[in-house]
C-alpha cells in the first residue's frame, strides 16, 4: 500500500483510466478515495466520461457517483481490492506526464449545456453520460437507471429528464416500438412547430397500427404535454445560441408560444383527420393533464395564470376545429356534437342538448344578434380563426350556443337527405345571400319529393324542421335567426306546398292549406292557388306528351281536378283546365314543329297565337280538316285558356264574362273553320269547303253595314280583333269560290246530274262569292267582283255551248222523225237542271243580281227602312245603276248575258243567293251601281 502512496498524480490518473477502461468500478472507487488528493470530482467525472464503457448498467456506478458528488470518499483501513500498481510504476514521471496530455478526457459539459454555467459537476455529468449512452448503444431505457437516483438533487435535472427523456422513452419503447425514433441528442435540439409534429407524427401515419387504436389524447398527455415542462430550458439554450452567433433573433420566451404550435397541430389535423383531432380532445383535459409518471414530484410546471390562458386558447383551438371539418356525413355530424359537448363541460358552460331530431327538443336561438355583419366576412377564414376576438371561436357562451344550432341545423339537414359539413353551414350562414337560400329549399323539397315515397307523417316532420331551420325556434319573425332567416315564412310555406304536390300528397296540402281556419292558415288562399297551378304547368311544360292519361299531362291533369272544387270562381282554373282539354285532342294529330322537333305542350304556352298551330295540323295530317268539330273545340279551349298569360298577373274580372267568352268562342270557330277551308281547297276537296262556308260561315241575318258584321265577331285586343275574323270568313269565302278543281275531280263529282258538273261548281263558286262579298270591306270589294265577273264569264259560255248543243240535237232528231220539216224551227222547251237546290239554269248577270235584291229585301230579316213596297225590281235596279261606275266595268259583261238568259220566270237557287248578296249590296256596294240612298230616292 506504501507503493501507492508514492505513486504521483499522473501515475494515479493513468491507473484511474485503466480501471474504468476495464470498468472495475471497485478498484477505481478504491484508488480515487485513497488518492483523493489527486482527483477531484470533475476529474473523476471526465475519466468516466470517457473511458467507462456506455453498456455498463448505470446502476453499477451510481452509488460511486452519489458518493464523488456527495464529497464522501473515506476508506477503511482494509482496502476493499487489492490495487495493482505494477501497470504504472515502471513509468517514470515525464513519461507518466505525457500519457496523460495524451488522454484527451472529455469535457464535462454536454455541448448542448454549455450555456448553463450553474449546473453542478453531477449534474452536467449525468447529462453527458446520458447522451453518451444514447449515442452509443442506442440503450435509451438505460438513462433512467442512471438518473433517477439523482431527481431531487436538480430541478434543472428533473425538468431535462420530464421533458427530454421521458417523451423519447415512451415513443421508443412504449408507444410506438416497431417505429424509429430520433436519438436523445436530436430529440433535444428539437424546438417549436418540428418538435411537436415530430412527437405526433405516428398519429398521422398510424405507426403501423389499426386507426382505430391511434390515441392521440394518450401522446400528448405522455409525450408532448411533458416537453412542454422544458420549455423555458430550452429557451434559455436558444437565447445562448442566439449570443453565441451574434444574432440578434428574439428567441421563444414563453411556454404559450410551444403550446400555441400544439393547437395549431390540432387545428391543421382536425381539417385532414377529424376523427384524430376528436379524439384527441375528447381525451385531453386540456394543458393541465400531464403524464410524469410520479416525476413531477408536485412540481408546477404551469403557473395559474398562464395555465387559464392556455386552456381558454385550447377550447378556442377546439371550436376552431368543429368549424374547419369538411367531411359531411352524419358520423362526423354526431362527434362534432360530442366534442362541443366536452368543450363546455370544461369551460364550466351549459351542456348542449342531445342530437334530437324532435322539433321540440331542438335548441333555440336567444341571443340577437348573434353575428355582427363587420365580422361575418372574415369570421371562418384560416388566419382569422384563432384571433382573440374572433366572434366563432371566442370561448363563451354566444359561440357555444351558435356551434351548437349549426351542428343541430346540420343533423336536421342530414335527417332530409341534405348533408353539409358544419363548415360548409357556417359559410351559407354568413353570407346570408337571399337567393342561395331559396335555391337550397328547392333543393331540399326536390330531393325528397323525387327521391323513396314519403308518407303523410313524414312529411309533417319534413315541414316543421324547415321552418325550425328558418328562425331557430325563435318566437317571432321579427327574431329569426336561421340559416333560411331571409326569406319570408310565406316563400317557404309556398315550396313545401308545391313538393306536397310533387310527392301527390294532395290530400295533406288541402288540409295545412286550404280547410284550415283563416287565423291557422300558413298562407292566403290566393297564393296557394297561384302555387297549385304553377305546380300543374309545371308538370305541363315538362310534359313530352300532350295525352292527359300519361306523364307530366297526367300529373297536371289530376292537380288541376283535385283542386278546382275548392276555387270554383278562380278563372285561371278555368282556363288551366280548358288549355289541357286541348292539349290532350291536339295529342291524337302529328305535329312537327321547325327544325323537326316535336310537338310538345309547352309549345303551346310559348305560341303567342296558339291558333296558328292548328294550321300546322291540318297541314300536316291528311283529311284532318275533315274533324271540324274537334278543331273547333281545339281552338276554343285555345281561347279560352290564353296559354301565354295564364300565370300573369289575375287578369280582369269580366275576362271570362259569359257574353265576352260567347263572342270569342264564335270567333274562335269561324277561324278555326276557315283555316279548315283552306285545307280542304289544299287537298282539292272543294265540295267540303264549300259545305264549311254554306252550313257554317253564312253570314247572320245582321244590317248590311259591314261595320255591324265585324262588331258581331268582338275579340279581345290580346288575342285578334272582330275585324280580324271577318277578314278570315270573307278570305275562305272568296278561296272557294275562286278554286278550280282538277278535271278528275270534276268528272267524279259529276255523278248522274242532268246538269253539266261544271256549271254545277260554278254555280256553288258564286254562292261562295256571294257571302265574300257581303263580308268584304269596301276596299277589297274590287278583288271579289273580278273573281264574280270570271265566274259569270265561264257561265255564259257553258250556258251557251249547252244551248247550242241543245239545238243541234233537236235539229238531228227532227230529220230522223218521219214527215218532219227541216227548215220549220222548233222552240225548245228548257230543261230543268236537278242539282244542290236549283230549279233554273239561266244565268244572271251583276245587275240581274242587283234587280233580285230589291225583291229579297221586302223578305229579309233587316228590310231597307222607306223602300216604297209599291216600287218595282226593275225600278229598284235602275235607281241604282247611277252614272257612278267605277267598278261597274267589271260586270257590264256578266249584265249583258244575263239579259240574254231571261228565258225562264221560275227562280233558281242562284237567284236566291244573288237575291240575299243584292240586299247587302244595297246599302253596302250600292255606290258601285250608281244606286240612290232610300231616303234620297223617298225624298224624291
Amino acid at each position: 500500500m506504501v507503493e501507492l502512496s508514492e505513486l504521483s498524480a499522473p501515475h494515479c490518473l493513468l491507473l484511474a483510466v485503466h480501471y474504468a477502461a476495464e470498468a472495475n468500478i471497485t478498484a477505481l472507487q478504491e484508488l480515487t478515495s485513497r488518492r483523493h488528493d489527486a482527483f477531484e470530482p470533475a476529474l473523476i467525472f471526465r475519466i468516466l466520461l470517457t473511458y467507462l464503457p456506455e453498456s455498463i448498467d448505470p446502476s453499477q456506478y451510481t452509488g460511486y457517483i452519489h458518493d464523488i458528488a456527495a464529497g464522501s470518499r473515506t476508506h477503511d483501513d482494509e482496502p476493499a481490492v487489492a490495487l495493482d500498481v505494477s501497470l504504472v510504476k515502471t513509468l517514470s514521471g515525464s513519461q507518466a506526464r505525457r500519457r496523460v496530455h495524451k488522454l484527451h478526457l472529455q469535457p464535462l459539459a454536454h455541448s448542448l449545456y454549455q450555456a448553463e454555467s450553474s449546473l453542478d459537476p453531477l449534474t452536467l455529468f449525468l447529462l453527458h453520460r446520458a447522451h453518451q449512452i444514447d449515442a452509443e448503444t442506442g440503450l435509451l431505457d438505460l438513462v433512467p437507471h442512471l438518473v433517477s437516483p439523482f431527481l431531487e438533487s436538480s430541478v434543472y435535472l428533473r425538468t431535462w429528464f420530464i421533458s427530454t427523456v421521458l417523451p423519447l422513452l415512451r415513443l421508443a419503447y412504449e408507444y410506438y416500438p416497431q417505429n424509429p425514433t430520433p436519438s436523445l441528442e436530436a430529440f433535444a435540439q428539437m424546438k417549436g412547430r418540428k418538435a411537436v409534429e415530430s412527437q405526433l407524427l405516428y398519429l398521422r401515419r398510424s405507426g403501423g397500427t389499426v386507426p382505430d387504436t391511434r390515441d392521440p389524447a394518450r401522446d400528448i398527455r405522455g409525450v408532448v404535454g411533458p416537453w412542454m415542462c422544458g420549455a423555458r430550458e430550452r429557451n434559455c439554450r436558444e437565447l445562448h445560441v442566439h449570443h453565441l452567433r451574434g444574432t440578434i433573433d428574439e428567441p421563444q420566451s414563453l411556454e404559450l408560444d410551444d403550446w400555441g404550435f400544439l393547437f395549431d397541430w390540432l387545428v391543421s389535423t382536425a381539417k385532414e383527420d377529424f376523427a384524430l383531432a376528436s379524439s384527441a380532445i375528447m381525451g385531453w383535459d386540456g394543458p393541465k393533464d400531464l403524464s410524469l409518471e410520479g416525476y413531477g414530484d408536485g412540481h408546477m410546471y404551469i403557473d395559474d395564470e398562464r395555465q387559464r390562458q392556455l386552456e381558454l386558447r385550447y377550447a378556442q383551438s377546439a371550436l376552431a376545429c368543429l368549424y374547419l371539418v369538411e367531411n359531411s356525413s352524419v358520423e362526423t355530424i354526431q362527434t362534432a356534437h360530442s366534442v362541443l359537448v366536452r368543450l363546455a363541460t370544461l369551460l364550466n358552460m351549459e351542456t348542449p342538448r342531445d342530437l334530437n331530431m324532435d322539433v321540440g327538443s331542438l335548441p333555440v336561438c336567444d341571443l340577437n344578434p348573434l353575428i355582427p355583419d363587420e365580422y361575418a366576412s372574415t369570421a371562418l377564414q384560416d388566419e382569422h380563426m384563432l384571433e382573440p376576438n374572433n366572434i366563432l371561436t371566442q370561448p363563451d357562451r354566444k359561440s357555444i350556443r351558435l356551434l351548437e344550432l349549426f351542428i343541430s341545423s346540420a343533423c336536421v339537414l342530414s335527417s332530409m337527405e341534405y348533408h353539409v359539413s358544419v363548415r360548409d353551414l357556417a359559410k351559407f350562414y354568413l353570407r346570408n345571400d337571399n337567393g342561395e337560400q331559396i335555391s337550397l329549399i328547392k333543393k331540399i323539397l326536390h330531393s325528397l319529393s323525387s327521391g323513396p315515397k314519403k308518407d303523410a307523417h313524414e312529411w309533417e316532420v319534413f315541414r316543421s324542421r324547415l321552418l325550425w331551420l328558418w328562425n331557430w325556434g325563435a318566437s317571432s319573425q321579427e327574431n329569426r335567426q336561421g340559416i333560411f332567416a331571409r326569406i319570408e315564412s310565406q316563400v317557404i310555406e309556398i315550396e313545401i306546398l308545391k313538393a306536397l304536390l310533387e310527392s301527390g300528397h294532395y290530400g295533406l296540402a288541402t288540409q295545412i292549406y286550404i280547410q284550415n281556419s283563416f287565423e291557422h292558415r300558413p298562407l292566403p288562399l290566393s297564393e296557394a292557388e297561384k302555387a297549385i297551378l304553377e305546380t300543374s304547368m309545371h308538370h305541363y311544360d315538362n310534359a313530352s306528351n300532350g295525352n292527359r292519361t300519361r306523364g307530366g299531362m297526367k300529373r297536371a291533369s289530376d292537380i288541376i281536378a283535385t283542386f278546382i272544387s275548392y276555387f270554383p270562381d278562380s278563372t285561371r282554373f278555368q282556363r288551366a283546365q280548358a288549355l289541357l282539354s286541348a292539349t290532350h285532342a291536339m295529342s291524337f294529330y302529328s305535329l312537327i314543329l321547325q327544325h323537326g322537333v316535336p310537338f310538345q305542350p309547352v309549345n303551346i304556352r310559348v305560341s303567342a297565337n296558339p291558333l296558328s298551330l292548328l294550321s300546322k295540323v291540318l297541314i300536316q295530317n291528311h283529311g284532318s280538316y275533315t274533324h271540324l268539330d274537334d278543331l273547333i273545340s281545339i281552338g276554343q279551349n285555345l281561347i279560352v285558356a290564353m296559354p301565354s298569360t295564364l300565370m300573369d298577373e289575375e287578369p280582369r274580372s269580366s275576362l271570362l264574362d259569359p257574353a265576352e267568352m260567347g263572342g270569342k268562342k264564335a270567333a274562335a270557330k269561324r277561324r278555326v273553320i276557315g283555316m279548315a277551308i283552306e285545307a280542304a281547297l289544299a287537298q282539292d276537296d272543294f265540295e267540303t269547303a264549300y259545305s264549311y262556308v254554306v252550313n257554317h260561315l253564312s253570314p247572320p241575318l245582321v244590317s248590311p253595314d259591314v261595320s255591324m258584321v265585324a262588331s258581331t265577331f268582338s275579340f279581345d285586343s290580346n288575342e285578334s280583333t272582330g275585324q280580324d275574323v271577318v277578314e278570315d270568313v270573307w278570305r275562305a269565302a272568296l278561296l272557294a269560290g275562286r278554286h278550280q278543281s282538277s278535271p278528275m275531280s270534276s268528272s267524279t263529282a259529276w255523278t248522274g246530274s242532268t246538269t253539266h258538273p261544271d256549271l254545277r261548281r260554278l254555280e256553288q263558286r258564286m254562292e261562295l262569292l256571294s257571302q265574300a262579298l257581303l263580308l268584304a270591306p269596301l276596299s277589297h270589294l274590287e278583288e271579289v267582283l273580278i273573281v264574280w265577273q270570271q265566274c259569270e264569264a265561264e257561265m255564259a259560255r257553258l250556258l251557251a255551248d249547252e244551248v247550242e248543243a241543245e239545238e243541234r240535237f233537236n235539229d238531228l232528231a227532227d230529220r230522223r222523225l218521219p214527215g218532219a220539216f227541216a227548215n220549220e224551227t222548233i222552240a225548245v222547251q228548257p230543261r230543268r237542271e236537278v242539282g244542290r237546290g236549283a230549279v233554273e239554269e239561266a244565268p244572271m248577270g251583276l245587275f240581274d243580281v242587283a234587280r233580285g235584291a230589291a225583291a229579297a229585301f221586302s223578305k229579309s230579316a233587316f228590310p231597307l227602312r222607306g223602300i216604297n213596297p209599291g216600287a218595282s225590281i226593275i225600278e229598284a235596279s235602275d235607281a241604282r245603276a247611277s252614272p257612278s261606275r267605277s267598278s261597274l266595268e267589271l260586270a257590264s259583261d256578266s249584265e249583258s248575258i244575263g239579259g240574254a238568259d231571261e228565258r225562264s220566270n221560275r227562280a233558281r237557287k242562284r237567284d236566291m243567293v244573288a237575291s240575299a248578296v243584292t240586299g247587302g249590296l244595297a246599302s253596302g256596294i250600292g255606290w258601285v251601281l250608281g244606286a240612290k240612298p232610300v231616303q234620297d230616292q223617298q225624298r224624291e
